[in-house]
């Protein structure tokens, strides 16, 4: 046996197991970063989706050049569409239209977050649900279609 070695032992010195412990609290510190991540993505990947849907929902109405009565059926069409595009998660989605001037359209929208931490570590990442309310400036159709497309409509056509 090595001399120096038994009077390492004899003194208390032993590494043995401190290996164990420190690796396991590195793959505990990697599990959190992980999940914190995951969180993170996946939060911001659910706010990308339901921001496109409800902007298209509300830009839909807006270009069907309706007003009234059909207007609302116009609304009504565009929040089906946008709850089938959002699949099983539209049905937590609360999506309505505000009742506005005919010149805009506005849609507000709302929706848990999906948690995939503790709320609160969740809390800390500052994703806490979605809520927006998005303005569209309605169209209406142009009412010069009856001239031929072959006619100049203004002075810069003709140039």
């Amino acid at each position: 046996m090595i001399p120096g070695r038994e009077r390492w032992r004899a003194c208390g010195n032993s590494e043995q197991g401190s290996g164990t412990l420190s690796t396991m609290f590195g793959v505990g510190v990697f599990l959190v970063m992980l999940m914190f991540c995951s969180h993170v993505l996946l939060n911001l990947w659910l706010t990308t989706s339901i921001d496109a849907v409800a902007h298209d929902a509300a830009t839909d109405v807006a270009t069907s050049g309706t007003i009234g009565a059909a207007r609302s059926g116009a609304e009504r069409q565009a929040l089906e569409r946008a709850r089938q595009a959002l699949g099983g998660y539209g049905e937590r989605v609360e999506m309505a239209f505000e009742p506005t001037s005919s010149d805009t359209v506005v849609l507000r929208v709302t929706a848990p977050e999906i948690s995939l931490l503790p709320r609160s570590i969740a809390d800390v990442a500052g994703l806490g649900g979605f809520d927006r309310r998005i303005v569209v400036r309605a169209e209406r159709p142009d009412e010069r279609t009856d001239q031929p497309n072959d006619q100049p409509n203004d002075e810069h056509d003709r140039r």
